[in-house]
C-alpha cells in the first residue's frame, strides 16, 4: 500500500527547472497535433530526456506558426506540411536547440549559438485591413537558417523577446 504525502504536487512544482517548464509548455501545445499514440509517446520521451539533460535554459520560444519552407523538400512526408505543426527553440549553454513537431513525427536540431552570424527581422503588412506579420531569419555560419513566423501580437512579442535574447548572448 502506498500513501501520497500532502503537498507532494507543490514540492514537484517548486523544483521545476527551466528545461522541464519548457517541455511542459511544449507538450501542452503538442496535444493539438493529434499525433498517433506511438508517435506522441516517442515525442514526449525525447522531450523529457531533453529536460533532464538541459535543466538550465537561457531562453525559449514556442510557436504554432511554422514557416512552410521547413517542409518544402518532402522529407517529413506530406502530412508534415498539410496538418498542424509546432516549432520550439531553446537556448542552453552555448547551444541553440530547435524542435519541429508535426502530425507524424518530430525533427530536432542543435547547433552552436556561435554559428548565428546575423539576425534579420521583417515586419510585413499584407494589406491595410490585415495585421502585421513578423518574420525573422537567423543566418548561420554554415548553409542553414532558422526561421520564425508570427501572425498574432502575442506571437510577435514572444518571437521578438527570444531574438533579443539571442542577440544579447551573441553580442549583437
Amino acid at each position: 500500500m502506498s500513501v501520497d504525502k500532502p503537498g507532494r504536487e507543490l514540492a514537484d512544482r517548486l523544483h521545476r527547472t527551466a528545461g522541464s517548464e519548457f517541455v511542459r509548455r511544449f507538450e501542452n501545445a503538442l496535444h493539438e497535433l493529434r499525433q498517433q499514440p506511438g508517435t506522441y509517446y516517442k515525442t514526449t520521451q525525447l522531450l523529457n530526456e531533453f529536460a533532464d539533460l538541459h535543466p538550465n535554459l537561457r531562453g525559449s520560444y514556442i510557436s504554432r506558426e511554422v514557416d512552410p519552407s521547413y517542409f518544402a523538400n518532402g522529407q517529413c512526408g506530406w502530412e508534415a506540411g498539410a496538418r498542424g505543426k509546432l516549432q520550439a527553440l531553446a537556448l542552453e549553454g552555448e547551444c541553440l536547440f530547435e524542435f519541429l513537431a508535426f502530425t507524424n513525427g518530430i525533427r530536432m536540431h542543435s547547433t552552436p549559438l556561435a554559428s548565428v552570424m546575423n539576425v534579420e527581422e521583417t515586419w510585413l503588412e499584407p494589406s491595410t485591413d490585415q495585421p502585421f506579420v513578423f518574420k525573422a531569419c537567423m543566418y548561420h555560419s554554415f548553409p542553414a537558417t532558422t526561421l520564425l513566423t508570427a501572425c498574432t501580437p502575442e506571437g510577435e512579442e514572444s518571437a521578438h523577446e527570444f531574438l533579443a535574447r539571442v542577440k544579447y548572448l551573441r553580442g549583437f
